[in-house]
């Protein structure tokens, strides 16, 4: 994948400096500002919900989510140690408000706890498709980019229609 992204960006740049040679610097200098911008905007909406995701640890609500999501998990990840479902609930809070990237900590942290092949395959596939009630993410990019952040509704039809039938799919394909 890296020799496809160095003849991309090799490409690009031969036809920047074909095309407009006094634009070239001014673009890569633009890129670069943008892309640093993108970065701090994405680092405090991660440090924000990673820090929620931690004081939920601590308070003891994830004891009370675990409670409360403990059909659905038993459902879904059947024969699952607390300690992995715990992690589970974590992973699945954290893709909930939209935060994949505060998601991983503990999806890998429930990954290692896992026992079976079909539950760590459906851990995977749920995290590809991430039922998101509020897409913090996506409207943390929209909003640094100064577009409009009405993307709730079609982000929950979205990833609740992707989530079902991803499900479907790892209870009818693995076995």
């Amino acid at each position: 994948m890296n020799v496809v992204f160095t003849v991309i960006l090799g490409a690009s740049c031969v036809m920047l400096a074909v095309t407009d040679p006094g634009g070239m610097l001014p673009a890569f200098l633009d890129g670069a500002a943008n892309a640093l911008r993108l970065s701090a905007l994405l680092f405090g909406s991660y440090a924000l919900w990673l820090s929620a995701i931690k004081i939920l640890e601590a308070s003891g609500v994830q004891k009370f989510l675990r409670k409360l999501l403990k059909p659905l998990t038993n459902a879904l990840f059947p024969g699952e140690s607390e300690e992995t479902s715990d992690a589970i609930t974590l992973n699945f809070a954290a893709n909930l408000i939209g935060a994949g990237g505060a998601a991983t900590p503990a999806g890998l942290k429930a990954m290692s706890g896992m026992r079976a092949k079909k539950n760590a395959v459906m851990l995977v596939v749920l995290n590809s498709t991430s039922l998101q009630l509020i897409p913090t993410t996506v409207i943390a990019i929209r909003a640094g980019l100064g577009s409009v952040t009405d993307v709730i509704l079609p982000t929950v039809i979205v990833t609740a229609f992707t989530s079902v039938l991803a499900v479907i799919a790892v209870k009818v394909f693995v076995r």
